[in-house]
């Protein structure tokens, strides 16, 4: 480090520690909470998930909050407190580097203001920057996951969005987005604020984002890292997690894909990770914990759900989509020349079951208004009320090469502000399709048709009853005939 820089610390932190011994002490250590009690009480409070008929028993942790969601499927496996609004300290940081990834280059440099070093407090994590240095983005994604420094989100808010405060408003957007209830931040690095919190569904939600990077995966399993001096910053940084999930660490978790701590005296310990195992993907968040037991509870609420879950496909299960179970899914050979189904399930639609449980177990239902432009409408399923994963149902891509780009979307030159779903065929050719206009279509096409059938039944119906009227009063008329010739005949 620089040695002008280094004396300049010093004194800094010498300034610092004559004022706080100058300062006569308001609280006593008797008056401080008992936070083993509290964590205690914590423990007692009920699970949610361990409510539901049939389903695996969760372990009791001492977090406030906790949930273990399956990032695929969206099914929580358990459920404390999930919904309640708490404080998430620097796990804040992990939809602040999730937007960085979104809006920055790796190689972008990240260049330090005032107001973002010196508005983070003396006793606040940070890796030491001073205004006007600058390093990569990518470095500052590593101070940021690794070393939690408080003055590097700060710098990334700004040169990401001009500014702190329009980096927040970033923040509630995406958070809105989601349509998360219980969220509402107001920096990026997760200093308590009165107004900045979230529940510990809300971060696991934002969290999918994160772990759908890898490059921040790598980052957020990484112990260590070191910057060397460079002509924009002039220090050998040495920069060292506190994560005892990662390599190397006391509580080193072997499938862990990635994770970010926090802390502060309102928020407590708080922590979200992410562990892959057997095709199985969980997030886990938990709040409001005392150390080290938020690492003790990570992986105990991970291995209750790699112990007790599986992932089932539902393609090949369900048959409510096909031919087998209701002509009103297949085309006819009177429409389309064969007996293709029109609907057909997303491939690599998975649901979570207990390992005691059968795809037969699940009840399901059809949700219309799916957020995917490339389905029709989603099957979403449930294990007693629970939601465990849902299969976008999508038209069969067969089908849609009855419709050709020229007749449904005309080249104009021009760029289009709605963005147009499309398929592409055996033969690599794009078919942009509205597939929802098209399902209308196909039911629009199908009740004509059956209407028309019924139509020309009751005419074939109705000139069968005028014929047989005529031939009945033809009849009547000739028995009058030879009635009236006979009695002639008589006289």
């Amino acid at each position: 480090m620089n040695f002008r820089k280094y004396l300049k610390r010093i004194a800094a932190g010498m300034s610092a520690l004559m004022l706080v011994l100058s300062v006569p002490l308001s609280v006593s250590a008797d008056e401080l909470p008992d936070y083993e009690a509290l964590a205690e009480a914590r423990k007692a409070l009920p699970v949610q998930s361990n409510l539901i008929t049939d389903w695996p028993q969760g372990p009791a942790v001492s977090a406030e909050a906790a949930i273990l969601m399956e990032a695929n499927t969206g099914a929580i496996l358990y459920a404390k407190n999930i919904d309640e609004r708490l404080y998430p300290a620097s796990t804040t940081k992990i939809l602040t580097c999730t937007l960085a990834m979104e809006n920055a280059d790796l190689n972008d440099m990240v260049t330090f203001s005032y107001d973002a070093v010196h508005s983070v407090p003396r006793d606040g994590s940070r890796i030491g920057m001073d205004a006007g240095e600058s390093i990569t983005m990518q470095q500052a994604l590593e101070a940021i996951l690794i070393g939690s420094a408080n003055e590097v989100a700060n710098a990334v808010a700004e040169n990401v969005a001009g500014s702190m405060d329009n980096f927040v408003v970033m923040m509630n957007d995406r958070v809105e987005e989601l349509g998360l209830e219980n969220t509402h931040f107001t920096n990026a690095n997760g200093l308590y604020d009165d107004n900045h919190y979230t529940s510990a569904y809300d971060l696991a939600v934002i969290a999918k984002d994160f772990f759908s990077y890898e490059m921040l995966c790598k980052i957020a399993r990484t112990p260590k890292t070191e910057f060397h001096a460079s002509p924009t910053q002039p220090d050998d940084i040495s920069i060292n997690s506190k994560n005892m999930l990662l390599p190397g660490r006391k509580y080193e978790y072997e499938y862990l894909v990635g994770s970010k701590t926090g802390y502060t005296d309102k928020a407590r310990q708080t922590l979200v990770s992410c562990a892959k195992k057997d095709g199985m993907e969980l997030i886990c968040v938990v709040l409001k914990e005392e150390s080290p037991t938020q690492f003790t509870d990570t992986i105990a609420l991970f291995d209750y759900g790699f112990n007790n879950f599986t992932l089932e496909k539902v393609k090949g299960n369900e048959i409510n989509f096909t031919s087998e179970k209701s002509d009103f899914f297949k085309t006819g050979t009177d429409i389309f020349g064969d007996a293709t189904d029109i609907l057909t399930l997303d491939e690599d639609a998975r649901v979570v079951l207990p390992t005691n449980a059968t795809f037969n177990d699940l009840t399901m239902k059809v949700i219309y208004n799916t957020r995917n432009e490339n389905a029709v409408a989603k099957a979403e399923y449930y294990f007693n009320s629970n939601v465990v994963g849902y299969a976008d149902i999508l038209l069969n891509s067969q089908k849609t090469t009855l419709f050709s780009s020229e007749s449904i979307v005309p080249d104009t030159g021009e760029s289009t502000e709605e963005e147009v779903p499309y398929i592409s065929n055996k033969d690599g050719k794009t078919v942009f399709v509205n597939l929802k206009i098209v399902l209308i279509v196909l039911v629009v096409v199908v009740l004509l048709a059956t209407g028309s059938i019924l139509v020309y039944r009751k005419i074939i119906v109705a000139k069968r009853e005028i014929k047989k009227k005529s031939a009945k009063k033809k009849k009547e008329q000739s028995n009058y005939r030879r009635s009236e010739h006979h009695h002639n005949f008589k006289i």
